[in-house]
């Protein structure tokens, strides 16, 4: 079973999430704070990041980056699941080593198919 680190600070989103990705079977650990996040995904190497870009302590873009160091180019997939809409924000999430976009809103599908698709791309 696929563990999915959730890094939101809405936690209406958040509730959203995790019942949307239980239900599907994955097991999920949420955390609020970007860096408790973080923490985590260094001690207990997730199969994929859910990452907010507008948390509380810490930029998700550049978090993001520092995960994607710290992990190494072919580690764990990072989606940045992110209000900051748009093509220029899309390019930048991939620039700041994120594997996918997802812009909120979207709905249970959309999650359930990037997720997939991240979990089923092998990595390098």
């Amino acid at each position: 079973m696929s563990h999915i680190l959730l890094i939101e600070d809405n936690q209406a989103n958040a509730d959203m999430m995790i019942h949307i990705l239980t239900s599907a079977g994955y097991q999920v650990r949420h955390f609020v704070r970007g860096l408790e996040g973080a923490k985590d995904a260094r001690h207990d190497k997730p199969s994929l990041i859910l990452l907010d870009f507008n948390l509380p302590d810490v930029d998700g873009r550049t978090l993001a980056l520092s995960l994607r160091k710290q992990m190494g180019a072919s580690g764990v997939p990072i989606v940045a699941c992110t209000a900051r809409t748009g093509d220029v924000e899309a390019a930048l999430a991939k620039q700041f080593g994120c594997s996918a976009f997802l812009p909120k809103p979207f709905n249970s599908n959309e999650l359930l198919h990037v997720v997939t698709a991240c979990l089923e791309t092998p990595t390098v």
